[in-house]
């Protein structure tokens, strides 16, 4: 991608009110995962990625505000007043954390790209799980409206929500 066309693809510019991808894959509208608590919206509203690697990554600097034991989701409050849900996999709590390392705690500060969570790709696919991470806005501030992009391939320096 050249200057000129990174300067104008919306989803690659920087904000100061942005979530960025948290791990490199596939990004998929919400409405078309298999699990209708994400589906439906009523976790929140955001995007799904199947990824193509098995590792998270902060996707904004915050406060882990709550941490499954399972390390198969959490949920982050950012310093800019932006709160995501972090969700690895379809059904995988029922995986009781085999294949998943958390590498934070609740109440820990975390910085952008900082390594949350590594998760074993093949072990969620053999015991029967799709792998597709959900990137949840679950609070933000009510003056401002959701984007995100479309679809396509993501890398963790991609925006995937981000509020205008």
């Amino acid at each position: 991608m050249g200057f000129l066309s990174a300067l104008f693809d919306s989803s690659k510019r920087s904000s100061s009110r942005a979530v960025l991808c948290p791990v490199a894959g596939e990004l998929m509208d919400i409405s078309l995962v298999s699990d209708p608590a994400f589906s439906s919206k009523v976790m929140g509203d955001g995007i799904a990625i199947k990824p193509n690697e098995g590792k998270l990554y902060a996707p904004l600097t915050g406060t882990v505000e709550a941490l499954f034991p399972t390390g198969h989701a959490l949920a982050i409050k950012g310093d800019d007043g932006i709160s995501v849900l972090l969700h690895i996999g379809i059904d995988t709590v029922s995986m009781n954390g085999e294949g998943f390392t958390a590498h934070v705690a609740q109440g820990d500060h975390v910085e952008l790209n900082q390594l949350l969570v590594e998760f074993d790709l093949g072990a969620i696919e053999s015991a029967g799980f799709e792998p597709t991470t959900m990137v949840l806005a679950v609070d933000y501030p009510s003056e401002l409206s959701l984007c995100k992009p479309s679809g396509g391939n993501v890398s963790r320096d991609d925006r995937v929500l981000w509020f205008e």
